[in-house]
């Protein structure tokens, strides 16, 4: 990876129990790639999610010479990521963020606990991974395929290019119909016919969907008959 420039806000030490921000501006050019991926692109695909980063100041004689000290003036990790066409925004929230975390941490619902393909779901996402590839009329926020699974399967799934303008790119399936995907967010180029791609199916957390796509209500978390707060008796 190439060094990017960067610039960052300034930093303050308070009293007391209060969630601290950095913002850092990472500078886009063509230059700066992460493992052959533009900057840009690897953070559209979620590459900063959970990072951390810390902000030290190091103490030294001169420029040249080794540090002899550093002092911490920020630790945090990476919780919102905005791309512009000349910068990457980081916005970095410091560790006493997670004591917002609202707990306790498991409660009862009607929809499985699990995130698929998790340990606790037990299912391994390459035994669902599907490869396709692009048919005609594809556009950035319509991929056309040759899919033939029924509607709805690879809905909250995530699609991943492997070939052409887009490769390396993934989305989120919003909608699926029967050989047509529509993504959450656009994808940067319109796809080329016979690009491909793999998907791979979500999934709801509900029993039914759990039972009829992937056979795998031994593992489903979730109490399906609690009433609802509106109930009555």
């Amino acid at each position: 990876m190439t060094d990017p420039l960067l610039k960052r806000g300034s930093v303050r030490t308070t009293v007391g129990v209060q969630v601290d921000t950095l913002s850092v501006s990472l500078l886009v050019n063509s230059d700066v790639t992460v493992n052959g991926i533009p900057l840009a692109k690897f953070a559209i695909n979620g590459g900063f999610d959970g990072a951390r980063l810390e902000l030290d100041r190091s103490f030294s004689s001169a420029w040249t010479e080794r540090a002899c000290g550093s002092l911490n003036l920020f630790t945090g990790r990476v919780s919102e990521v905005v791309v512009t066409g000349t910068e990457v925004q980081l916005t970095v929230k410091s560790d006493l963020e997670l004591l917002n975390i609202q707990m306790p941490r498991n409660i009862y619902q009607a929809q499985c606990l699990h995130t698929v393909y998790d340990p606790g779901c037990g299912l391994v996402a390459a035994n669902f991974t599907v490869t396709a590839n692009t048919t005609a009329n594809s556009t950035a926020s319509l991929i056309n395929c040759n899919l033939t699974q029924s509607a709805a399967y690879f809905e909250l799934g995530t699609v991943t290019f492997t070939t052409g303008q887009n490769a390396g790119v993934t989305r989120s399936v919003k909608t699926y119909t029967t050989g047509a995907i529509v993504p959450s967010y656009p994808l940067p180029y319109a796809p080329a016919t016979g690009d491909h791609f793999t998907v791979k199916p979500g999934c709801d957390g509900r029993q039914v969907t759990c039972n009829a796509k992937f056979s795998n209500t031994a593992n489903i978390r979730f109490y399906p008959y609690i009433p609802t707060p509106e109930t009555t008796f």
